[in-house]
This record gives C-alpha cells, sequence and structure tokens, in this order.
C-alpha cells in the first residue's frame, strides 16, 4: 500500500513540475524560483522558449540543505510517441525492467507501440530503476514520463 502512495505522489510532483514548466514557456518569465525548506526548484527558459530546470551550485544546495553532496532525484525516461506502452518482452512475457533493476545505457527498457509499429524506449544513462511509473498495455501520451533512472 504504501508503494501505492508513493508512485502517486511522484506522479503528482512529476505533474506538478510540468505544469510549472508550462507555465514559464507560455509566458513572459525568464525565471521561476521556489523554495520550501531545505527543498529548491528553479526553472529558466530556454533560448528556443521552452522551460527547462536549471542547474543549481551544488555547493550552495549542500550547504543550506546540510547534506554532504546534491541529491540525485533521477533521470526521467519519456515517451517520443503516443501508443501504448510494453514493459514485458515479447516471447518470454516477462517485464524488461522493474524497479530496483541496474540499466545500462542504451539498455532497451521497453516499447511504445503506434499503429501496429514499435518504437524502443532506451535508457539515456546507466543506473538503477527508481520506479516505474506505467504499466504493461497502458496507453502513453508524447513525453509522458515512463520511468525514472537514479
Amino acid at each position: 500500500m504504501a508503494k501505492t502512495t508513493s508512485s502517486q505522489s511522484t506522479k503528482q510532483v512529476i505533474k506538478w513540475a510540468e505544469a510549472l514548466a508550462q507555465l514559464v514557456s507560455e509566458s513572459k518569465m525568464s525565471e521561476l524560483r521556489l523554495e520550501n525548506g531545505a527543498q529548491s526548484l528553479r526553472l529558466r527558459r530556454r533560448d528556443d522558449g521552452e522551460a527547462t530546470p536549471a542547474p543549481a551550485p551544488a555547493r550552495q544546495e549542500a550547504a543550506r540543505s546540510g547534506a554532504s553532496g546534491p541529491e540525485d532525484f533521477g533521470t526521467p525516461v519519456n515517451s517520443n510517441y503516443v501508443g501504448v506502452f510494453r514493459s514485458s518482452h515479447p516471447k518470454t512475457g516477462k517485464p524488461m525492467v522493474k524497479a530496483q533493476d541496474t540499466t545500462e545505457t542504451n539498455q532497451v527498457l521497453g516499447w511504445v507501440e503506434c499503429m501496429g509499429i514499435r518504437y524502443e524506449v532506451v535508457a539515456p544513462r546507466a543506473g538503477t530503476v527508481a520506479e516505474v511509473l506505467v504499466d504493461d498495455s497502458e496507453p502513453v501520451e508524447f513525453g509522458q514520463v515512463l520511468l525514472v533512472i537514479q
């Protein structure tokens, strides 16, 4: 039950961050900063008008939070297509990756099936799968976060 709550919480945070990025990209803001205690978020507009998270100085963040280094929130793996996410291997039916599995750069994590064509979803970096946010055979949208790698 706790895992479901954590998954829902993560999905809500991702939707919230995407909404803030959309707000920055649609407005005339060049930057948005939010701070809540030790947590902070900074979004800065790119030259092409799209809002992206700006890198925060690691030393300032570590000094403020009292931590020894910046916390790794993971790298989201997004869908590049609209379709149906397939996380299970087509021959064995077993999931390609699960939470806590280690991955290599460019490892196939699943597929997005669109109009009968399978498009591979690959790992952008090596790491550990923190959370799989989309179930097998679930419809996905362009840009939707499928899983997170730490």
